[in-house]
């Protein structure tokens, strides 16, 4: 391959790491049996050629961020055995992996392998840059190089109502420029006109992680949804339901405001059998009902908002606009991507991808868990990556410590809400 320059998108992603803030994100991978890293490494070697973004690394040369072959590939220094850990030990690297950077002189991509941990289990710890793949690209690359359907035939796939289509994506737009461009002004207004709070999570970031799991049925988030009142609910709607009870849970412990509080929500823009692509993603926001005090209300109010910005087609008019913005001056465009960061226009990051949905198993042994994590930003001290795969669906928390205190009481929250929307849903 020749050298490739990074896209605009990839490029502004790789330069948001600094000193505190890594770039990565990780996929922690558990399965019921025992599986040495030589095993991994044999079973990746034979789908390499698959992706090919795997073996390059960032071309030393320097210049304009750029991709090129690495000579002295060697799956041995991205591959780790980190021998038997206990659950303990596995949270441990967990957090170690999200707290060490990826090396630049190598491709941005490394796996840990933890075997036996207790129990006959075995775990991967998969970080890769953010700059290589977003969350959907990292998921495509997951069931390239890892999962494999137990089913001879995996079940006829129902488009998600999580990531890509609702509450991520709305049906493409077909409408002209000047419909797009009249869009515009009232789109900004709702996305980033509005004025989050200054909460607990406006924080200058650490460099230590505290990572915490949250894991339940997507059956049962989707009975949840389906039994709303007014109107049906996504996996996303109660997913992100969840997340503000969690909140309110720990800003009542806090002794702080419990409103105010907004949402960034990564809308996936990829098209099913385009190029593979790393950065494909626009997003929306959505202000998080901490103020409701009924589960059932909170999940209402959510339903709405999503509702109404993917009706808008919010998403994708803000995916023009940056585009456009980026046509007509870099000035402009830098000054919009850091008012789009701002803390004052969200204040988490929520993120939601949809994986297989039948039963999977890594070199033939079953899948019992799969999580995801997505790095934190100044400002922004807690970040949730949420994940569905093989019947489930995990919310993966990512926080500093020193600015986050008690980060299981995020955690509690989320799993109460579940339990107690279940209850009231029937």
């Amino acid at each position: 391959m020749t050298r490739e320059l990074l896209s605009a998108e990839d490029a502004r992603i790789l330069a948001l790491e600094s000193g505190t803030v890594r770039g990565h994100t990780c996929k922690v991978v558990v399965i019921d049996g025992e599986r040495s890293a030589d095993q991994f490494r044999t079973h990746i070697e034979e789908r390499l050629d698959a992706m090919p973004h795997l073996m390059r690394r960032l071309d030393p040369a320097g210049g304009a961020p750029a991709w090129d072959d690495d000579p002295s590939f060697s799956l041995d220094r991205h591959v780790i055995d980190r021998g038997p850990l206990d659950d303990d030990g596995l949270h441990r690297l967990v957090c170690t992996a999200m707290e060490t950077p990826l090396e630049r002189d190598r491709p941005l991509w490394a796996m840990d392998v933890a075997s036996p941990l207790t129990g006959g289990r075995s775990a991967l710890v998969w970080r890769i840059h953010h700059a290589v793949a977003d969350g959907i690209t990292a998921m495509r690359m997951a069931r390239e190089l890892l999962l494999e359907a137990i089913a001879e035939q995996e079940p006829p796939a129902r488009q998600p109502d999580s990531a890509r289509r609702a509450p991520d994506r709305p049906p493409r737009v077909r409408a002209s420029g000047l419909r797009r461009a009249a869009r515009i002004p009232r789109t900004l207004r709702r996305e980033l006109g509005q004025r989050a709070i200054r909460s607990p999570l406006d924080r200058q970031v650490g460099p230590r992680r505290e990572v915490a799991f949250v894991d339940t049925s997507l059956d049962e988030l989707r009975r949840i949804g389906h039994a709303a009142p007014e109107q049906r609910a996504t996996v996303n709607d109660v997913a992100l339901s969840a997340v503000s009870a969690g909140l309110r849970v720990w800003l009542d412990q806090l002794g702080a405001p419990a409103d105010g509080l907004r949402a960034k929500v990564p809308v996936s823009l990829h098209q099913p059998g385009e190029a593979a692509a790393a950065n494909r993603d626009s997003f929306m926001m959505v202000d998080l009902p901490l103020d409701h005090d009924d589960p059932v209300e909170r999940l209402t109010a959510v339903t709405r908002e999503t509702r109404e910005r993917k009706q808008r087609h919010d998403a994708e008019t803000l995916d023009a606009f940056f585009r456009d913005v980026s046509h007509l001056s870099r000035s402009l465009k830098r000054h919009a991507d850091h008012w789009a960061m701002s803390p004052r226009v969200f204040t988490l990051n929520v993120s939601n991808v949809p994986g297989p949905r039948g039963p999977q198993s890594v070199l033939g042994a079953p899948l019992l868990e799969l999580h995801s994590i997505a790095e934190i930003a100044h400002h922004h001290a807690l970040r949730v990556a949420i994940v569905s795969a093989a019947g489930r669906v995990s919310f993966g928390l990512c926080a500093d410590p020193d600015a986050i205190d008690r980060l299981d009481l995020i955690a509690e929250g989320i799993r109460q809400e579940i339990e107690a929307l279940g209850s009231r849903s029937g």
